[in-house]
């Protein structure tokens, strides 16, 4: 038997205004922690994000430049990050939104293709539930430069949401997935009630022809 279903929520440009692994990013090259030459890529990256064609391939398996980093210093620059640029790109009606979800005693998964470590503050500060995530690899406390197995993002993101609710019995068509990317159409055609959240224009454009539910928490 179907337990209550979840609320799925992605992060970027749906909880908050800008992207936590790149903020996460600067930190580290502020820190000269890792090389400001891994800037380089961003442009790329974010253009292929904005134009639907980003793709898996696009996520490098491996980060030579934070091999041997201890796990303490991820998180402690987590918080940092947090703190410093992710509290205050939380949009406020998202926020409204979660608490009131919460106050009518639903259970908030957050669901993310940005990295477990930097999303962890952001999951406490929203009191969610729990966090589907990016996991980089650590051994005896070290940074190996991987990833524990494929980025959360797409279809991998479908696969890693569908089999956390079948693993908890969780109701499937009475879940929902909040997400302003087409690049998270996977997951929001899987789900029971898909919702368009600042969508981008080919999401939104699908949306309204799938007749999903369109909210806007950038709105004043």
């Amino acid at each position: 038997m179907e337990t209550e279903g979840r609320e799925f929520f992605d992060v970027d440009h749906t909880i908050t205004r800008t992207s936590t692994a790149i903020s996460y990013l600067i930190l580290m090259i502020k820190k000269k922690l890792v090389p400001i030459t891994l800037l380089s890529s961003v442009p790329y990256v974010y253009l292929n994000y904005k134009y639907g064609k980003m793709n898996e391939k696009h996520f490098d398996r491996k980060v030579p430049e934070m091999i041997g980093l201890e796990r303490e210093l991820f998180d402690n620059l987590a918080v940092e990050n947090f703190e410093r640029y992710i509290k205050k790109s939380i949009y406020p009606k998202a926020l409204d939104y979660i608490k009131r979800l919460k106050d009518d005693g639903k259970k908030i998964i957050v669901a993310s293709s940005s990295m477990e470590l930097v999303l962890k503050p952001l999951v406490e500060y929203l009191g969610a539930d729990d966090l589907i995530a990016t996991r980089v690899d650590f051994r005896d406390g070290k940074c190996t430069g991987t990833f524990i197995d494929s980025p959360v993002f797409k279809n991998e993101k479908k696969r890693k949401v569908l089999e956390y609710i079948a693993d908890r019995n969780i109701g499937l068509e009475k879940s929902s997935f909040y997400s302003d990317s087409i690049h998270d159409l996977p997951l929001l055609e899987a789900v029971g009630r898909p919702v368009a959240a600042n969508p981008d224009i080919r999401l939104k454009f699908t949306a309204k022809k799938r007749g999903w539910e369109i909210i806007n928490f950038r709105e004043k």
